[in-house]
């Protein structure tokens, strides 16, 4: 594993095989519980501009390259080529240890049709895997001291040893970084839509999109009211702003 920075951010380049072993250490042994980010160009974004959330990313267990934007960054950066760990990829690869280790994977967010959706497949294609939780909590939850009392209970009774949280950036990033250690779960991920996708509530890019690095591209036409600002009018334009620092600076 090579860790690169970007913004005195460290950023970890793997692959997938390098990561399961690292997890099945981790697992293996007693340790301050792990909080694991996705880093893509909207977290990028919002590093910079939430205080919290960017020494969160500082002192992450493992910050890794999820999107192609941040891939680019750092080949500009370093003249290397760098792999791409999405969240989707991260998310099946951890299930998939369940089949070798026994595991208590806890599962919070989404709708409750996509959570039940969600433990149905798993239950399906990953038998061993234990489900320790699977909690759809009202939109806005942690603002709720009820409510997000009540999510963090439960979460406390089961003892998960994986916590897959989708909130979104950098809701649930805060919101791991806060409870882990009263929670206890080893490995802790935001997720995002993995949910959404494993379920096929949502639908992946075409692999032609995924190849011309045009991911983000399938995602604002499906969903364009909510995504043409973050991508359009904030993503682009801060990726540009960047990438311009680099080559020209190579300070970030």
């Amino acid at each position: 594993m090579d860790t690169l920075d970007l913004e005195k951010i460290s950023i970890v380049s793997t692959n997938l095989a390098e990561l399961r072993e690292y997890f099945i250490k981790i697992l293996a042994k007693a340790g301050k519980p792990a909080l694991i980010i996705t880093f893509n160009l909207e977290f990028f974004r919002n590093a910079l501009i939430n205080e919290e959330f960017n020494s969160i990313c500082k002192q992450a267990e493992l910050v890794l390259p999820d999107g192609i934007s941040i891939t680019h960054f750092l080949k500009l950066k370093y003249k290397k080529n760098i792999n791409r760990v999405t969240g989707n990829d991260l998310f099946e690869l951890i299930l998939s240890l369940s089949s070798d280790i026994p595991l208590r994977i806890a599962f919070v967010g989404s709708s409750k049709k996509v959570i039940s959706e969600l433990t149905a497949k798993i239950s399906s294609l990953y038998p061993n895997c234990r489900i320790a939780a699977a909690i759809s909590p009202p939109y806005n939850f942690e603002l709720d001291k009820d409510e997000n009392n009540s999510v963090l209970e439960e979460l406390i009774k089961v003892k998960p040893d994986v916590l897959f949280l989708a909130l979104g950036n950098p809701r649930q990033e805060l919101w791991l970084d806060k409870h882990k250690d009263q929670i206890g779960a080893r490995i802790n991920i935001g997720v995002g839509a993995v949910f959404d996708f494993y379920t096929g509530n949502k639908k992946r890019s075409p692999l032609i999109f995924q190849k011309l690095s045009l991911e983000w591209a399938w995602r604002l036409l499906q969903e364009p009211k909510r995504l043409y600002k973050r991508y359009l009018i904030q993503g682009i334009p801060f990726f540009l702003r960047k990438a311009i620092q680099i080559i020209f600076k190579n300070d970030i």
